[in-house]
């Protein structure tokens, strides 16, 4: 009789059905979600909770930055940053119409000798006058 009147007093809750793909759920539920939405949390202190969620889950961190961060700049900074930047791009613009240009056209660029063919006689002659002693010693 003691175990029913024990029985009676602390039932014993009934064993739920396995689901997959489910976490087992726990008789607090309810009061962690009351809690949640009762005690407002910052934005900071969830940032931090964020955070540290993501080091609890994951080993990847993220790069430190290199670079400053960000400035204001003024209209006219702007304006001139602005100008200078449209101006190189079209200067880079104007550089690969033209290299594609001279591709389609098949123009091949070749160095420009003012001398001619002369200068290169010229000296192939002078060399061979210096060394005529070389057929005659053989």
């Amino acid at each position: 009789m003691e175990v029913l009147d024990m029985r009676a007093r602390n039932p014993v809750p009934p064993a739920r059905k396995f689901k997959p793909n489910m976490l087992p759920s726990r008789q607090n539920d309810s009061s962690s979600h009351q809690q949640r939405g009762g005690s407002p949390v910052s934005s900071e202190e969830r940032r931090r909770r964020d955070k540290q969620h993501l080091d609890d889950i994951t080993a990847a961190r993220l790069l430190p930055l290199h670079h400053m961060p960000t400035q204001l700049l003024s209209i006219e900074e702007s304006l001139a940053l602005q100008q200078q930047q449209k101006k190189s791009y079209e200067e880079m613009q104007a550089k690969l119409a033209a290299q594609k240009l001279a591709e389609r056209l098949n123009i091949i660029m070749q160095s420009y000798n003012p001398e001619g063919e002369t200068s290169r006689k010229y000296r192939e002659v002078r060399d061979e006058d210096d060394n005529p002693s070389s057929d005659d010693e053989v």
